[in-house]
């Protein structure tokens, strides 16, 4: 099989991290590589409180992904990489995995943000449950060495995203 016809369709959820980050380009290297093109996605948690509530918070967020999607996808395309972008609500990994399945993705880069132990347990994984469902291939992209400790310390935190306040997120 040659690399071109290896991946014709490579899927990149983001959340705007700096792990996040680091798995798109990781990816638009793939799709240089290979000729592929990328579907970066977000998926906007939908929390009990939008569903029975008109939910602005969300709205914003929503919103606000548009642009950073779209921000994100232009300067790959300034690039050549071919790039769609797809903006979901709803449980992340579910949300990711269905799209996937539509998209007929070859390959599903996805960041992991080194949660351990108890982080772990609440928070669950979205990456763990992608690469346990996804309908293809999934390539793990680990955290930055010093990421964590950095926004422990105050530095540069792993997100960089406006904080849109959501009760009840899934």
């Amino acid at each position: 099989m040659s690399p071109s016809a290896a991946f014709r369709r490579i899927m990149v959820p983001t959340d705007f991290s700096v792990s996040a980050e680091r798995a798109w380009g990781l990816a638009q290297r793939l799709a240089r590589a290979t000729g592929a093109e990328l579907v970066l996605v977000h998926v906007v948690p939908r929390s009990a409180w939008s569903i029975v509530h008109a939910d602005h918070a969300s709205e914003a967020a929503r919103k606000w992904a548009a642009e950073e999607l779209e921000d994100c996808a232009g300067k790959a395309r300034a690039q050549g990489l071919r790039v769609r972008v797809a903006l979901r609500t709803g449980v992340p990994y579910r949300e990711i995995v269905t799209l996937a399945r539509e998209e007929d993705a070859d390959l599903i880069v996805v960041a992991t943000h080194g949660r351990g132990g108890i982080d772990r347990a609440l928070l669950g994984s979205v990456a763990d449950q992608v690469v346990r469902l996804a309908p293809c291939p999934v390539l793990t992209v680990p955290e930055p060495a010093g990421a964590r400790s950095a926004q422990s310390a105050g530095g540069r935190g792993t997100v960089r995203t406006k904080v849109v306040p959501s009760p009840g997120a899934d």
